[in-house]
């Protein structure tokens, strides 16, 4: 690895390279944000793991829509690009059962306000096919997504909501957070999934809703690989090798996404980036991207930024700067690979679940 992309000088990021077709902006696919949290929970202390304490500086009319605001993360900011987001519904672990399924409904009630608010702007979209018309109008495709199930309970409410996940067009799930859950254990203990884990799974996957395995610890990541029986993700997971954080991936598990068809979303929180640099070099991205590129080859790595959800080195904050890791990419690996991390490989993924 070259050091040559240190001597960078700092600019904003320029929209180009990438597919030239259409408009000619470069297509980026990231797959897990905050974002939503951030504005359901603004100035709410009484959420446990939300972002009051966070935020509290900022007024709440710049944490109340999508189109602008204070996060990292806004339509605005997206708008010099052909962008797909999957914006999340965090579910702390704190929060359980009732109360963990009230969270996602106040963070649903936002993805649907901003959605009709800005639909000029904004399109909520499903298939592959979903996204070439929206962008092809020149808008950003949203997916809503959940990060942590920790509203699941094996107690005769799972099926029904499960069902509501599937009619609210979530179309993706991470298991747990870092702790544990009714499903299994995040990355913070030792235990796998339970038996309601893995019927869950193939619920999920039933229900064509992917299953995220970021967050879940060793032991989790192997059960998921005997119950699961289509491609999964982790949507925003590192290398291990280079970042010893246990919420990063092994080799392993990055060879068998590859085997099974599934992608890993390159994380952009500086604690998963590089154990020795507080703000993250650009050398230290490219890092993460060679070694993955070196396991598990050319069709597994994306983006799964996590905006909006942890600190991010100051080169890529907030999202606009995104144009600057793909002219990174393209003068290390070539603009086949960039592309591929920005967009094609997330595009197939899901364009594989639907063959």
């Amino acid at each position: 690895m070259t050091s040559d992309s240190e001597t960078r000088t700092e600019e904003a990021a320029v929209p180009w390279g990438g597919d030239s077709s259409q408009t000619g902006r470069l297509r980026v696919f990231d797959l897990h944000c905050d974002t939503l949290d951030r504005l359901a929970f603004h100035g709410d202390p009484s959420v446990p793991g939300g972002f009051a304490e966070h935020d509290a500086l900022i007024p709440a009319s710049r944490m109340s829509s999508l189109a602008a605001n204070d996060a990292q993360v806004s339509l605005d900011r997206m708008e010099a690009y052909r962008w797909c987001q999957c914006f999340a519904a965090f579910i702390p672990d704190e929060a359980r059962g009732n109360a963990a399924w009230g969270l996602f409904e106040r963070v649903r009630a936002v993805w649907e306000r901003e959605l009709e608010r800005h639909a000029d702007r904004l399109a909520r979209v499903r298939s592959v096919a979903d996204i070439e018309a929206v962008h092809a109008a020149g808008k950003t495709a949203g997916l809503f997504t959940v990060e942590g199930a920790s509203f699941l309970e094996d107690d005769g409410t799972a099926e029904e909501r499960l069902d509501t996940l599937a009619d609210a067009n979530v179309r993706m799930v991470t298991l747990t957070w870092n702790g544990r859950n009714a499903l299994g254990s995040g990355n913070d203990t030792a235990h796998g999934l339970t038996a309601f884990g893995r019927v869950c799974v193939r619920e999920l996957e039933r229900r064509s809703i992917v299953v995220d395995v970021s967050h879940l610890n060793d032991t989790g990541f192997r059960d998921v690989c005997e119950a699961a029986t289509r491609p999964f993700v982790a949507s925003h997971s590192n290398a291990r090798s280079v970042c010893g954080h246990p919420r990063n991936l092994a080799d392993w598990q990055l060879r068998e996404l590859a085997d099974r068809g599934g992608i890993a979303g390159l994380n952009f929180c500086t604690d998963f980036v590089s154990e020795t640099h507080a703000d993250p070099t650009r050398d230290d991205v490219l890092r993460q991207v060679d070694r993955i590129l070196n396991v598990a080859g050319e069709g597994v790595l994306a983006l799964g930024s996590d905006y909006d959800g942890c600190d991010v080195p100051s080169w890529l904050n907030p999202c606009d700067k995104i144009g600057t890791l793909h002219e990174l990419l393209v003068a290390q690996f070539g603009a086949e690979i960039a592309d591929k991390v920005f967009f094609d490989n997330a595009h197939a993924f899901f364009e594989r679940l639907e063959g």
